[in-house]
């Protein structure tokens, strides 16, 4: 378990989330500062913290986040880079931007190069898509330092900006049902997508870091832009337009 703990209503550092008096019987810990239960989520089921995750709750972001190891972050990050280029790819071959996609995607007869073709386009948008996942979290996580700097507090570690961007990035699996069901994506599905998903990532990187909302909005919103640029001028996005 975590060493240092953290109030999930507040964000005030504890020093436990409860007291074992048996292997059945908990007394959960009050903050000191705000006087509530420090973390409710230790006596409930985890279907009900992903529930709350699912509405946007910040309690259930801080407790995730904060009191638990989230140890295969990683594997979820990975999972997220080929759902988002697998959806990518099918919206591009969809909404073509170059004539070239475009005389592929109409074409009748496939031969052995333009499988060949397809496919090295899906790989160099994986590669695409980890460099601008990647420039996120590093930015959020440069963003971060310059404000505990300015706040004089302790640095959120890196790694915790990595659980806060992967966790709140899960928002694109609500993709899946358009891809397996319809085989394609609209437009409106993918604007829906998006805003959630960017609401989930306010949410997360306001539990970590405690922040104001204005700062919050500042570090995702730069970040993304930040993400943009990289995935549109990156060296194998050029290769996929080519």
């Amino acid at each position: 378990m975590n060493e240092k703990y953290y109030c999930i209503n507040c964000g005030n550092p504890v020093k436990s989330l409860y007291k074992e008096y048996s292997t059945s019987v908990l007394k959960l810990t009050k903050c000191p500062k705000c006087k509530i239960i420090a973390d409710k989520y230790v006596e409930y089921d985890l279907v009900i913290v992903i529930i709350d995750l699912i509405l946007l709750r910040i309690m259930a972001y801080r407790h995730i986040l904060l009191n638990t190891e989230f140890k295969n972050f990683w594997k979820i990050s990975i999972a997220l880079i080929f759902l988002e280029t697998y959806s990518n790819w099918i919206f591009m071959r969809e909404y073509p931007m170059n004539r070239k996609s475009r005389d592929l995607n109409s074409t009748t007869y496939i031969n052995e190069e333009l499988i060949y073709l397809e496919d090295l386009k899906f790989y160099e948008m994986i590669l695409n898509t980890a460099l601008g996942f990647s420039s996120f979290i590093i930015m959020a996580y440069l963003f971060t330092l310059f404000y505990s700097y300015l706040r004089k507090r302790d640095f959120t570690p890196f790694v915790v900006i990595c659980k806060a961007v992967t966790l709140s990035t899960c928002g694109t699996i609500l993709l899946l049902p358009s891809l397996i069901w319809e085989t394609h994506i609209q437009e409106f599905h993918v604007l829906f997508v998006s805003l959630y998903t960017t609401l989930s990532q306010l949410l997360a990187y306001k539990a970590v870091c405690n922040s104001e909302k204005s700062w919050s909005l500042l570090v995702i919103f730069s970040s993304h832009l930040v993400k943009i640029f990289i995935m549109n001028t990156s060296f194998t996005n050029l290769l996929i337009n080519m």
